[in-house]
C-alpha cells in the first residue's frame, strides 16, 4: 500500500510539524520510511532485538509493555491511531526498549533511525526541522514517564486512583472525560489486581467524589478528589 493516502493524516503529527506536505513527501522518500501491516495479537517488536525504526500508527492500535523476569508483561501504554512509539529507542541505542503488540489489525510507517541519527547527510529536506521536532517528543515522553513514576510510588489502591484520575483530568482540562484505558488494563497500568480496582472505585462513586460508567469518568467533587492524595 501506497503512503500517499496517509500523507494529511501525517502532516498533522507533532513529528512533522512546520513541514509543508510536500517537504512531507519528499522526507519520507529520503528518510527510507516504509509501511508495515500487523494482524491482531502479532508482535511487532520485541524488547532487546534489534530496533527497526519510530513508528507511527496509521491504522489501529498496539500494546506497549516491559517484560519481568518472572515473566509477567507491565503495560506501560496503549497508543491508537497518529500516535509514534520507538523515538525514544532512537536516541537511546541500537535495541528496543520495551514490547510492542498489535491489538487489532494495524499499519504502520517506520522510520529507520540513522535518518535522525546520522549527521552527514543533510539532503533530506526538512531533516533540521524533523530532528528539533522530535527532540521535543522525546523531552515530553521523558516528562509523561516521571508522571507514570510518580503515580506508582503512590501508597494505596486509593491514591493511585485518584492520582491517575487527576493526570487524566490535567490532560484534558475537564472533570468528565473517557480514559483510554479499560478495566483490567487500568488494573495493570496501577499495578492493582482488577477486583481491587474495582471495589476502590465503586467506594469513591458511593461517597460521592465521582461517577462513572465503564472508561467515561465524571469528577464530582476536585476538592475531595485532591484530598485523597494527602492522607
Amino acid at each position: 500500500m501506497r503512503i500517499e493516502p496517509f500523507l494529511s493524516m501525517l502532516h498533522e503529527n507533532a513529528l512533522f510539524r512546520g513541514l509543508s506536505h510536500n517537504e512531507l513527501k519528499d522526507m519520507l522518500s529520503c528518510f527510507g520510511a516504509y509501511l508495515s501491516f500487523h494482524q491482531k495479537n502479532e508482535t511487532v517488536a520485541i524488547e532487546n532485538e534489534k530496533l527497526e525504526g519510530i513508528g507511527i500508527i496509521l491504522e489501529g492500535s498496539v500494546s506497549i509493555g516491559k517484560d519481568s523476569a518472572s515473566g509477567d508483561r507491565m503495560m506501560i501504554a496503549r497508543l491508537g491511531t497518529g500516535e509514534m512509539f520507538g523515538e525514544v529507542a532512537a536516541f537511546s541505542g541500537t535495541v528496543w526498549t520495551a514490547t510492542v503488540v498489535a491489538e487489532k489489525d494495524t499499519r504502520i510507517l517506520f522510520i529507520p533511525p540513522r535518518a535522525f541519527l546520522e549527521t552527514e547527510n543533510t539532503d533530506c529536506a526538512g531533516k533540521q526541522k524533523v530532528s528539533l521536532n522530535l527532540l521535543q517528543i522525546v523531552s515530553m515522553k521523558a516528562k509523561h514517564l516521571n508522571e507514570k513514576i510518580e503515580l506508582l510510588s503512590l501508597k494505596g489502591i486509593r491514591k493511585k486512583i485518584c492520582g491517575y484520575l487527576l493526570m487524566q483530568h490535567g490532560k484534558t482540562m475537564e472533570n468528565e472525560f473517557t480514559v483510554p484505558l479499560k478495566r483490567g488494563e487500568m488494573a495493570e497500568f496501577l499495578q492493582v489486581s482488577r477486583p481491587s480496582l474495582s471495589r476502590e472505585l465503586t467506594l469513591l462513586k458511593e461517597e460521592g467524589i465521582i461517577d462513572f460508567e465503564g472508561s467515561h469518568f465524571q469528577l464530582k467533587d476536585m476538592d475531595a478528589l485532591a484530598d485523597q492524595l494527602k492522607f
